[in-house]
């Protein structure tokens, strides 16, 4: 007679997709806004994570945010009304918007300094038509941000011998 043995294993990341945003170019606007959008399919499959990752030279002036959402009227263009999860860094606080529970949400940051901040969606709060994600940088200071965006896919292995 065999003896069963079960084995378990946590698989860390089965899948994942991401990009790294270059940073933003000079705006040529007096407001000193300038924003870039990228295409970003959360697809349908199940147990996918977002998470932004947000470097940033702070300044009590600097605004870095990275906003999700699904373009409606796919014009290329995440606009305020498209936009469903942001966040970001705004004149020394790290800032969650949402547009699903209708609020904002604030804490504390340097506001100058080298500035990292990592913040995860979980599987149950990602919406599969999300399908544009948009980087807005704002403010007088020089940020020199790096913008990342990440879907990862978790998953539990089993293997019985």
């Amino acid at each position: 007679m065999n003896p069963l043995i079960c084995v378990f294993a946590v698989t860390a990341e089965l899948c994942s997709f991401g990009f790294e945003i270059p940073v933003l170019p000079t705006s040529e606007y007096s407001d000193t806004e300038v924003a870039t959008n990228f295409v970003f399919a959360v697809g349908e499959g199940g147990g996918c994570r977002v998470v932004f990752s947000l470097e940033l030279q702070a300044s009590p002036t600097n605004n870095v945010e990275v906003a999700i959402g699904h373009d409606v009227n796919e014009d290329g263009n995440l606009s305020l009304g498209e936009t469903a999860l942001a966040v970001g860094y705004d004149c020394g606080e790290w800032f969650v918007r949402s547009a699903a529970n209708d609020s904002v949400t604030y804490s504390d940051a340097a506001d100058s300094g080298l500035f990292c901040r990592t913040y995860e969606v979980r599987s149950r709060h990602v919406d599969p038509s999300w399908n544009l994600v948009k980087v807005t940088r704002r403010g007088l200071g020089v940020a020199n941000e790096s913008v990342g965006v990440e879907l990862r896919q978790l998953g539990f292995g089993v293997t019985i011998h």
